[in-house]
């Protein structure tokens, strides 16, 4: 009975469980399908790249919710919007699109409107920015709605803050005008963006300066021209130009290019501009001579001896042409002959025109050969001069400071330290003057009296001796100041004496000892009237100290005395005239080195001062402070006292000298130790002036002849060497 049961047990709950299955299916039946779709929301409203979700309910034929079928989804515009399988819509453009949701074979729809996002924010890159000027920059202005999604598509508008400097295309291009600084706005729906927009020169690549190779003639202009150029080759305008010559002197160059040639030769003129460099070859020319000037135009030339002529050449506009060939030539050479030089020798008494060509014009000078005939002679320390009886100044020996009253460019005493400017010949005092007489003197400078009564003075001028209120040296001569009226002159070591033709002797320059005899020893650079109101008749410089001689014959001295050289019994220095002790009446005066020697009217000769080298005549080698006779029983017409030694000339004109002969400037033929007493002079000659210097003699004949002897270390002996002698020798220029 057990086992029954349990069968018919389990029948039934089989039986039950199958009744509930089939009441819970019957609610859809089990052939129940989709009778209708809706989609819902119906009608959304997307942005583009935005999404909304659409949901899918589908029914049966009861409007009872159908869970679990089968949904596929489409879009009737995909452009517009997009769906996914899961009805996720997108937003792909502006539009309209119709949303179709299908299961099984039933469909629901929504319409779906697709909106642009508005723009929240407009960024522009670069930002900041750089252009140069003329050239470009694209800008780009990125749109994001407020979620940081780029939008395209927008109408976007740009400008320019300053349109001046930088202006902007309507699709963002930037292009440089100006230098300066320009803000570029980009604008969309309201929103805007900007960028820092900096204009910038283009920067120079080349600098071109034309014209090059280029020509000018000197003292003429050329304008130049500088092309600054991008990396592009295009014309820069506008930029700093800088202009320089690498040649001054033979081209110069303003700021403007404007190139001015100087003198012939060869220049580079550089343009530069922000550091790039361009360059002109300048060839500077000179223009053709126009005019020949030679100087001097007219002058004498001594026998055998040569004046130097300058040719002076000019362009059209009177500046002075160098560098050309210019020939000499003479139209009379047994008169004259000249060198390729310019240098005039003269050959025979008599005229020659000299002619200077170059480029075909020509200039001339009228040369006239002369046998110099001399009416004075002076010798001075290492100097000496003449007066022609034309009244023609010539000079020679050293000119170390001018006292030639010539330019000379030859040199004597050649040594360790260089040599000595000098001449061994005669060289004509420059100014064409006609003086009447001159003075060489114990220093280093000469004065001269004009046939018209101005004195002249050239040379060392240290302490006033050129008497022209200066003491700036001259090697030409100046007029002496205070329009005096002079007779003659006489020069001493560093001072000068005048003796009007009223009689009045005035002094000027050094006075530390008295030499100018005004009472004083203060210094002048302009004559000074010597004390003692004397009228007298002549006037004698020595080294440091003067003497002369009033109209009655009575002599006075004064400045220096150590050695007794005043003749006033004493070795005080004086600053005043005193007079010569003795009470002798004298004809002629002569101051020495440190003695003094006179002549009586009877021809007795008289010195007194320094005795070390027999200077004094007398046979002796001991001073006097007075008066004293030269011994040898010569009646004499005048004396000359030189450095340590003096000659005289007898009433015959036999010429006598004594005292030091180191030098041979006694004459006797030979170099020796002091002669005591007087000397004749060897060679047999007769003169009508003697001059005692420093340590040469000289003497003029009465034909007008000048003969030299001693030393002639500068050439002051005239002979054209530079040889002593203790002969006389004939000074060159002459018949």
């Amino acid at each position: 009975m057990e086992e029954a049961t349990m069968p018919r047990i389990l029948g039934r709950l089989l039986a039950t469980a199958a009744a509930v299955l089939l009441v819970t299916c019957s609610n859809e039946g089990p052939s129940t399908t989709v009778a209708s779709v809706t989609v819902t929301p119906p009608a959304p409203t997307v942005v583009v790249a935005g999404t909304v979700q659409l949901t899918a309910t589908t029914k049966d034929a009861n409007g009872s919710v159908l869970t679990g079928r089968v949904v596929t989804w489409a879009s009737g515009t995909p452009a517009v919007a997009t769906v996914s399988a899961t009805g996720l819509v997108t937003g792909v453009a502006q539009g309209q699109a119709t949303i179709t949701a299908t299961s099984e074979g039933q469909q629901g729809t929504a319409a779906v409107t697709v909106m642009l996002a508005p723009v929240s924010s407009v960024t522009v890159t670069p930002n900041p920015a750089t252009v140069q000027i003329g050239q470009t920059l694209q800008l780009t202005a990125t749109l994001k709605d407020a979620n940081q999604n780029v939008l395209t598509g927008r109408v976007v508008t740009w400008a320019s803050g300053n349109t001046g400097v930088a202006t902007v295309s309507s699709t963002g291009l930037v292009t440089g005008v100006a230098q300066g600084q320009a803000t570029i706005t980009a604008a969309s729906e309201g929103q805007q963006g900007t960028a820092a927009v900096t204009v910038i020169p283009v920067p120079v690549a080349s600098v071109t300066v034309t014209p090059t190779p280029a020509t000018v003639p000197a003292g003429q202009t050329l304008q130049l021209t500088a092309t600054t150029k991008d990396a592009n080759g295009n014309v820069l305008t506008g930029r700093v130009v800088t202009w320089a010559s690498n040649n001054t002197p033979v081209a110069t160059v303003s700021s403007t290019g404007l190139v001015t040639g100087v003198a012939q030769g060869q220049a580079t003129i550089t343009a530069t501009s922000e550091g790039k460099q361009g360059m002109a070859a300048i060839t500077v020319t000179a223009l053709p001579v126009a005019s020949v000037t030679v100087q001097p135009m007219a002058a004498n030339v001594p026998l055998g001896l040569t004046v130097q002529l300058t040719a002076t050449l000019k362009d059209a506009n009177g500046n002075v042409v160098t560098g050309r060939v210019v020939t000499w030539a003479s139209d009379n050479t047994a008169v004259a002959t000249v060198n390729s030089n310019g240098l005039v020798t003269g050959v025979t008494q008599g005229q020659a025109t000299i002619t200077a060509t170059s480029e075909t014009k020509t200039g001339t000078a009228a040369m006239t050969v002369v046998s110099l005939v001399f009416a004075q002679v002076s010798a001075g320390v290492t100097h000496t001069c003449g007066v022609t009886t034309s009244g023609a100044a010539y000079c020679w020996g050293s000119n170390n400071s001018g006292q030639l009253g010539a330019p000379e460019s030859n040199q004597c005493e050649i040594g360790y330290y260089g040599g000595v400017p000098c001449s061994t010949s005669p060289v004509a005092v420059v100014g064409g003057r006609t003086f009447a007489t001159v003075s060489a003197g114990n220093g280093y400078h000469t004065c001269g009296v004009t046939t018209g009564g101005a004195a002249y003075c050239w040379g060392d001028n240290t302490w006033g001796q050129l008497g022209d209120g200066s003491t700036t040296g001259s090697g030409t001569p100046v007029l002496v100041s205070g329009g005096l009226s002079f007779a003659v002159v006489s020069t001493g070591n560093g001072f000068t004496c005048g003796l009007t033709t009223g009689g009045a002797a005035y002094c000027w320059g050094f006075n530390t000892v008295g030499e100018l005899g005004n009472g004083t020893t203060t210094n002048s650079a302009v004559p000074v009237l010597v004390a003692g109101s004397l009228t007298l008749t002549a006037v004698s410089a020595g080294d440091s100290h003067a003497c002369a001689l009033t109209n009655g014959g009575a002599a006075y001295c004064w400045g220096a005395n150590r050695f007794a050289q005043l003749g006033d019994g004493s070795t005080t220095n004086r600053t005043t005239p005193v007079a010569v002790a003795g009470g002798l009446t004298f004809a002629a005066v002569s101051a020495g080195l440190v003695h003094t020697c006179a002549v009586t009217a009877g021809g007795a000769a008289y010195c007194w001062g320094d005795n070390s080298s027999g200077d004094l005549g007398d046979g002796s080698t001991v001073d006097s402070r007075t008066p004293l006779a030269v011994g040898g029983g010569l009646t004499f017409q005048v004396v000359s006292a030189g450095g340590n030694y003096t000659c005289g000339l007898t009433t015959s004109g036999g010429p006598y000298c004594w005292g030091s002969n180191f030098n041979g400037q006694l004459g006797t033929g030979v170099f020796s130790g002091p002669n005591l007493l007087p000397t004749a002079v060897s060679g047999g000659l007769t003169f009508a002036a003697v001059s005692a210097g420093g340590a040469h003699t000289c003497g003029r004949t009465a034909a007008g002849t000048v003969y030299c002897w001693g030393s002639n270390t500068d050439g002051e002996l005239g002979n054209g060497s530079t040889n002593s002698t203790a002969m006389p020798a004939r000074v060159l220029g002459q018949q």
